[in-house]
């Protein structure tokens, strides 16, 4: 590894950079160091502008690995999946050996370490406004894998889909904020997950008593740690297929 931890943020979908790069790096930079480099990528290839279901992460996750793929042998010193869905993210893991994060473990991971117990909230499909529903089951399945299920309080949505985030509309900050406090009130959250840039995060970290992780965040400042103690995932646990 050089100097400089070089890091590959994917965003996969097509014309990601486009829709999320400005508001990606406006919400990194919080967080960034002088010796850690991200660069963002997004998928031109794949077939979709937005991931909503285990379909779209199915519809993606070749394109995923052959992407994470490229960026290994350019050099990067690890990769970064910035969907809470994780579209081929075990594939990563057993395609890569520099290390891989993503958005969801990550952000489990640092929320368990500032609470108890932690609830999402981020737009859903349909016009269901509350906990469990708005096609989030993936991310559900997700907490059980990772061995986060009985510190999972919710995943709290409303009527949003990712691209309004990236458009980064004016009125789901305050939309955001109102399922967050029913997720601390009603549901017994102490740490909130949230989605979107650093707008809605910001809002709810200065409206919320309760810490308010970012998954993007939570995933490159985790890539980055990795890279520094030289540990990736381990080969025992996530074998390389015989066919790459």
């Amino acid at each position: 590894m050089s100097d400089k931890i070089r890091i590959y943020a994917i965003n996969p979908i097509r014309d990601g950079l486009n829709s999320w790069g400005d508001v990606l790096r406006e919400l990194l930079s919080p967080v960034s160091a002088s010796d850690v480099e991200v660069t963002l990528g997004d998928l031109p290839d794949a077939p979709i502008k937005s991931i909503q279901n285990a379909y779209d992460c199915e519809l993606v996750a070749l394109h995923t690995v052959r992407d994470a793929l490229k960026a290994e042998e350019d050099g990067y010193d690890a990769v970064v999946m910035t969907c809470l869905d994780e579209p081929g993210f075990d594939a990563l893991k057993e395609v890569l050996h520099i290390p891989v994060t993503g958005a969801a473990q990550a952000s489990m991971h640092v929320a368990s370490l500032a609470g108890r117990r932690f609830s999402f909230v981020l737009g859903g499909a349909g016009s269901f406004v509350g906990r469990w529903g708005g096609g989030h089951g993936v991310l559900e399945d997700l907490a059980s894998k990772y061995g986060f299920s009985s510190k999972l309080a919710s995943i709290r949505t409303f009527p949003a889909g990712p691209l309004d985030f990236a458009a980064q509309k004016d009125e789901l900050g305050r939309l955001m904020l109102d399922q967050a406090q029913k997720a601390v009130d009603e549901d017994g959250a102490d740490v909130i997950i949230g989605y979107g840039g650093l707008d809605v995060i910001g809002f709810l970290q200065e409206n919320l008593h309760v810490p308010v992780v970012s998954p993007a965040q939570a995933s490159v400042v985790m890539a980055s740690t990795l890279a520094r103690l030289n540990l990736a995932q381990s080969k025992r646990a996530y074998p390389k297929p015989s066919r790459i």
